[in-house]
């Protein structure tokens, strides 16, 4: 399970990856050295001989698994994470896609003609993409062992060569289409504000000084794996005002601050049930929506390229909508609530409380206030991108049941992933780090970018076998 990481762990973590991908053969990898791809083929299923099609759905979930234990390992940053899952997962997509075309391919469109084994390749595949990222020591370990493990159960022979080969030429082709994204850099910047009313300073340490740490401001440029820009669907204006200092004095600002100070401090007037809330969404991002996938997915029974898809489509939106988010965030460099508050709106009229501090403070696995701006609300956009891609491939009910390892042995209950992101919402107003309309603004922004995302990637391809 993803635990968020302290303001200052996300300042010091990695950056998305420590050095620019190769398209290159990985030293000492299965199919190092080993050139050109397979033949383009309509031929049916190229499966190994003798595999069930609940072996691959098995396939699928371990690799999700061991892509979900690496992101954590790796200790980066959330955007950075995003980008890791969704280079792998959809890696995943491509290799199945590749042995049977159902759905449309993202980076290699290539199709098998002879039998290989899909374990293996879908292992490699993913297997190529993490070891390829730069992240800790932890991290290289634990992937190079999963692989190991996983490859040494299979039989050896000509399907495993050949799935070996299948997987390596995916990963290389979703690394070179990655390579020079733009998410090389630092983890922080050095920010300084320009000082006026409403505009942002960085928040580490409680501090209210005009020049700070900043977490990775040319996130927002980075660019998108399916949207076109991260500009695309940029968030209006905090208040329907022309400028940040306009903006805090709206009669809804001002209503939204009184909110914030009132229930998201450590001193506040939450109940039980809100402070509880507000400490279960510490951890609600971004496994929650994969582990909800997940859930959703084994109720339906879904065949390897359905959940691959899925998983797929919950990892492109969630890296998009974090793209978006920073893209909106450093444009209009809105003050956090911490800010405000202990400047008092840098209105005289507004009594200061320099000690104020977010509610979600003395939790362990969140710390202060993150160090970046607020509008809008990050996690929220991410929360509602990746429910509307779980709502643009399943039909029916997606209610569904989560456990955060911020609250262990005390899960909640949804009536549907729609209803997890407003109290995910509600959370951020409890916890202390967001005014509510960053999180209106949010869920909005979200929305665009997951039905986006599953509207112009990995669509439908007619007239295959769909058992």
């Amino acid at each position: 399970m993803r635990v968020p990481l302290t303001s200052l762990a996300f300042l010091l973590a990695v950056g998305a990856c420590a050095g620019d991908p190769s398209t290159a053969p990985l030293p000492g990898l299965p199919g190092a050295g080993v050139d050109g791809a397979f033949t383009l083929d309509a031929a049916p299923m190229a499966w190994q001989g003798g595999v069930h099609r609940a072996a691959l759905v098995d396939a699928v979930e371990t690799w999700n698994d061991n892509i979900s234990t690496f992101s954590r390992l790796a200790s980066t940053n959330p955007p950075a994470e995003s980008r890791i899952q969704a280079m792998a997962s959809t890696t995943m997509h491509d290799v199945l896609n590749a042995v049977q075309r159902r759905y449309a391919p993202y980076a290699y469109s290539h199709q098998v003609q002879r039998p290989v084994s899909v374990e293996a390749a879908v292992a490699t595949g993913v297997y190529e993409v993490l070891a390829s990222i730069g992240a800790t020591p932890e991290a290289q370990e634990f992937i190079v062992q999963a692989y190991g493990d996983y490859m040494a159960v299979l039989e050896p022979g000509e399907e495993v060569t050949r799935g070996v080969q299948l997987g390596h030429d995916a990963a290389a082709a979703m690394l070179a289409l990655r390579a020079g994204d733009g998410a090389l850099g630092p983890p922080a910047v050095v920010f300084t504000s320009s000082g006026e009313p409403g505009k942002f300073r960085s928040t580490v340490g409680g501090s209210t000084a005009l020049t700070g740490p900043a977490a990775i401001p040319y996130w927002g440029a980075v660019r998108p794996f399916v949207l076109t820009s991260g500009a695309q669907f940029r968030a209006p204006p905090m208040y329907g005002a022309a400028t940040v200092e306009a903006a805090v004095q709206t009669p809804r600002y001002l209503a939204d601050y009184a909110e914030v100070k009132r229930l998201g401090g450590e001193v506040s007037e939450r109940t039980p049930k809100q402070t509880e809330i507000a400490n279960f969404w510490l951890g609600g991002d971004p496994q929650t929506w994969n582990d909800a996938a997940r859930s959703l997915a084994a109720k339906r029974h879904l065949n390897a390229w359905d959940l691959a898809r899925l998983l797929s489509h919950v990892a492109l939106a969630r890296a998009d909508a974090l793209i978006a988010a920073f893209e909106s965030a450093y444009t209009y460099s809105f003050w956090r609530p911490v800010t405000a508050i202990r400047l008092g709106n840098l209105d005289p009229t507004t009594p200061a409380d320099p000690t104020w501090q977010v509610s979600t403070f003395s939790v362990a696995a969140n710390g202060p206030t993150p160090p970046f701006p607020a509008h809008s609300a990050a996690p929220i956009v991410a929360a509602e991108a990746a429910a509307q891609a779980i709502l643009g491939n399943l039909n029916g009910t997606t209610a569904f049941t989560w456990e955060s390892p911020t609250l262990p042995g005390r899960p909640r209950s949804f009536r549907s992933v729609r209803d997890a992101v407003q109290e995910s919402a509600e959370a951020r107003v409890y916890g202390g780090s967001f005014f509510r309309q960053s999180t209106e603004v949010g869920i909005e922004q979200g929305r665009q970018v997951g039905r986006y995302v599953t509207a112009h990637s990995l669509q439908r391809v007619y007239g295959h076998d769909d058992d």
